[in-house]
């Protein structure tokens, strides 16, 4: 099995993971609110870092610094029927890594 053959899987977990906040936000409001919460912190502190130092450094240390948002918003996400823990922890990398991305990037594109 190669690394694509194992990403496969991954990615699409993630596209599901990513879409629960929006295709579920009325069956389970503090998803998309949790979501919202990590979003709002990471984009602030963001900011304060930025002024301060690197962005790569400032997205690093919001990303740190908003652990316990992200860690309410992926708890929220493993209560869905569609996922669990164990797949959650699986595509938390990729979760960090679009999020980091989102931070320097600064477009619209929404995380």
């Amino acid at each position: 099995m190669t690394i694509r053959d194992r990403a496969l899987p991954a990615l699409t977990l993630l596209c599901v993971i990513l879409s629960a906040p929006l295709a579920q936000a009325e069956d389970r409001p503090g998803v998309a609110d949790r979501h919202g919460a990590w979003r709002a912190c990471l984009h602030r502190n963001f900011a304060l870092q930025a002024a301060l130092s690197s962005r790569v450094i400032a997205a690093d240390a919001a990303l740190r610094t908003c652990r316990p948002s992200e860690q309410a918003y992926l708890a929220a996400l493993s209560t869905s029927p569609l996922v669990d823990d164990e797949d959650v922890a699986r595509v938390r990398p990729a979760l960090l890594l679009r999020a980091k991305g989102w931070l320097l990037e600064g477009g619209p594109r929404p995380l």
